[in-house]
């Protein structure tokens, strides 16, 4: 059996006239109504399109962004429901290296007196 895939879209517009074109665009060209359209608006993942091969997955995404959008595609998880790829234990974390980088060319400065001469510590 091949691998299935889903595409992901996300609402990531800063700038409200590049937002709004883009919303337009592609309510145009999908045939959104309006429920639709403040779905996809969230700011949250939302799965568009699910159980497609890569190839078909694949014109579907560049279809998105040519409207403007952003999306991505992910390969399905086994039990076929949506699994968020961006971990939310690792962005809650307040340090993330768990150990000293002593091969890096520029020394961790973290738990250092900071880059002023003036810095207390």
């Amino acid at each position: 059996m091949a691998d299935l895939y889903e595409v992901v879209y996300i609402d990531k517009f800063e700038d409200i006239t590049e937002a709004t074109v883009a919303r337009e665009s592609l309510k145009s060209r999908f045939g959104l109504n309006d429920h639709m359209l403040s779905t996809l608006s969230s700011g949250v993942p939302v799965v568009v399109k699910k159980n497609v091969d890569l190839e078909e997955a694949r014109r579907f995404e560049q279809a998105i962004k040519d409207s403007g959008g952003v999306c991505w595609v992910q390969e399905m998880a086994p039990d076929g429901r949506f699994h968020e790829r961006r971990l939310e234990q690792r962005r809650k974390q307040q340090d993330r290296r768990h150990q000293v980088r002593g091969s890096a060319i520029v020394p961790d400065r973290r738990s250092g007196k900071g880059r002023r001469t003036l810095d207390p510590h």
